[in-house]
């Protein structure tokens, strides 16, 4: 912020500068208020960097930049839970606006965030459960069934073909993170209905996974997602959307929506930012219907903003989390948060069994 100092020398040279000068008539405070009006406020904004963050930036931050000439929007990443707590909790915190994954902005993280101003976003224009209270979506993405056209001439549509390796022959490929969906996928496979999912039932889901279990490849990143499945070596995997997508540009790879796992983006604001109502004005403009479309002519990602969901870029279109909301199936990272520590050592003795 200028220096108010600044301001009050500005106001003397006004004065001696000609007594019969038009400003003059101008008082002091309303020459104050002016320059105040004027002042630069910085803030600085963090996600997840390469390809996403930069189509953020095309997307969001320039266009806002280019709007609101007195705000300095300066980019931070990546992304880290850990280092937002430290912080807050240090009582320096020097980032404004945060994105983050599923499993942070939730209402056990009060103690860290601020709450989202509602006098400034309007909760009603977000899809159903992406305007929280201390958090609100960034994009819709997804965990998709992805297969190759070559190998599998019908399209596969539930998790159940995932499993049918009678119907779908060949090597599958999937996440080998405990939380990323996978319980849940073998658990709809295996007749749980979407609402019944939690608690996990896990010896359920493993016998289930010991139905394909040799026919599995497992990813770690997302690029090797998508090099199994261009690759050949998987005909069938459980794919980020953006991968999937990626993947479909260079082999001859289909994405099938009958049902997918959802994974998003979220903003959130650390507790004690010097800016909260300028990161507030600035996560509306990140999440304002023009500012989705233009997310989805650079990503396979939907907006949250539900006013843009008809407007959306038509590169994508088809292939949009948000074409597809009637079949998602939501993973619930509240539970999972409260019981990765002890579901996790059991997969990871699966995976070793």
């Amino acid at each position: 912020m200028r220096d108010l100092r600044i301001c009050r020398r500005a106001f003397v040279r006004a004065l001696t500068v000609g007594a019969g000068a038009p400003a003059l008539g101008m008082t002091f405070s309303g020459l104050v208020s002016r320059a105040m009006a004027q002042e630069t406020v910085t803030l600085t904004v963090v996600s997840y960097g390469g390809s996403y963050q930069e189509a953020q930036d095309k997307a969001f931050f320039a266009p806002y930049q280019q709007a609101k000439p007195n705000i300095k929007l300066l980019q931070d990443s990546p992304s880290s839970n850990a280092k937002l707590k430290a912080m807050v909790e240090a009582g320096q915190v020097t980032w404004d606006i945060v994105n983050v994954a599923d499993d942070f902005g939730l209402d056990a993280d009060a103690q860290w965030l601020e709450p989202i101003d509602y006098s400034i976003l309007n909760r009603g224009d977000f899809i159903e459960g992406y305007a929280n209270t201390y958090r609100v979506g960034s994009d819709v993405e997804a965990t998709v069934m992805a297969y190759r056209t070559d190998v599998h001439k019908t399209a596969p549509n539930t998790f159940a073909d995932f499993f049918d390796l009678q119907k779908f022959p060949g090597k599958r490929t999937a996440w080998k993170y405990t939380p990323g969906g996978i319980f849940e996928t073998a658990l709809l496979a295996d007749g749980v209905p979407a609402d019944k999912l939690y608690p996990i039932d896990t010896d359920r889901a493993l016998k289930k996974l010991d139905t394909i279990k040799e026919s599995l490849i497992w990813w770690d990143t997302g690029a090797q997602s998508a090099q199994f499945l261009t690759s050949g070596e998987a005909s069938m995997g459980l794919l980020w959307c953006g991968r999937a997508a990626a993947a479909a540009e260079s082999a001859p790879v289909a994405m099938s929506w009958g049902q997918w796992t959802t994974q998003n983006g979220w903003w959130v604001v650390p507790k004690g930012t010097p800016n909260k109502q300028a990161a507030m004005e600035a996560i509306k403009f990140f999440t304002s219907p023009e500012s989705g479309v233009n997310l989805t002519k650079l990503l396979p990602y939907g907006p949250t903003n539900k006013h843009a969901i008809d407007k959306v870029d038509p590169k994508y279109k088809g292939n949009l989390p948000t074409d597809h909301l009637d079949t998602r199936v939501v993973i619930d990272f509240e539970w999972w948060n409260k019981n990765t520590a002890r579901i996790d050592p059991l997969f990871q003795e699966w995976l070793l069994s």
